[in-house]
C-alpha cells in the first residue's frame, strides 16, 4: 500500500499520479486514459463544490429578500403603485422615494452579501475567476446604490442616473472580459493547474 507524498492519501495500485491532488507519483510512460479519468474525477468534484456554493449564494439572497420584506412591509403595494404609474404616464418612470429606498436597501444588502460570498468562496474552494466576477457584480450593486442615493438626494437628475448605470454596466462587461481572458479559473496546486 502506497501513499501520495504530497497529500498523504492512499494511491491506487500502479497509479502514475494521485487522483486526489494530481501529483505525479511514478511510472515513466504517460497514459492518456488515466489522464482523462483523473480530469473526469476532478471535474465531477468541481461541479459538486460549485453547486454547493451556488446554493449558499442563493440562500443568502433569499434571506436578503426576507429582510427587505420585513423592513418594508408595504413593498408590494409600492411596487403595484409604481407599475400602475407606467400606465398613467404611458412609459416607465423612475420609482418614487419610498420605492427607491427599498431598491437602495436591496442593492446595498446584495452587494455586501456578494462580497462576503466571494471571500468565502476564495477561502473554501480553489475557485479563482468566479469569485472575482462575483466581486465585480457586488461592486456594481454598491455603485448603483450610491448613484440612486445621489439621485434621491437631488445631486443628479434621471438622465445622470441612466448615464451612470450604462457607464457602470460597461465597466462590468470590460472587467468580466478581462477576468475571462487573463485570470485562471482555479488556483494552481503543485505542478498542475486546476481548471
Amino acid at each position: 500500500m502506497t501513499y501520495c507524498s504530497k497529500c498523504g492519501k492512499e494511491l491506487t495500485e500502479g497509479a502514475d499520479y494521485c487522483v486526489h491532488c494530481g501529483t505525479r507519483v511514478g511510472g515513466s510512460s504517460f497514459d492518456w486514459r488515466r489522464e482523462r479519468d483523473w480530469e473526469r474525477h476532478w471535474r465531477h468534484e468541481r461541479r459538486e463544490k460549485d453547486g454547493w456554493w451556488g446554493a449558499v449564494t442563493a440562500f443568502g439572497f433569499l434571506i436578503i429578500l426576507g429582510l427587505t420584506i420585513s423592513r418594508y412591509p408595504d413593498v408590494f403595494t409600492l411596487l403595484g403603485v409604481y407599475l400602475q404609474s407606467w400606465g398613467t404616464h404611458g412609459y416607465p418612470i423612475l420609482p418614487g422615494f419610498a420605492l427607491g429606498q427599498v431598491i437602495i436597501f436591496l442593492l446595498v444588502a446584495g452587494g455586501v452579501w456578494g462580497l462576503v460570498a466571494a471571500c468565502l468562496r476564495f477561502g473554501f474552494t480553489d475557485s479563482f475567476a468566479r469569485p472575482m466576477r462575483n466581486i465585480v457584480g457586488a461592486l456594481f450593486s454598491l455603485y448603483l446604490a450610491s448613484e440612486f442615493t445621489r439621485f434621491y438626494a437631488g445631486e443628479i437628475r434621471g438622465s445622470g442616473l441612466a448615464i451612470a448605470f450604462f457607464v457602470g454596466l460597461a465597466v462590468v462587461v470590460i472587467a468580466n472580459g478581462v477576468i475571462a481572458y487573463l485570470v485562471p479559473r482555479h488556483f494552481w496546486r503543485g505542478d498542475r493547474q486546476y481548471g
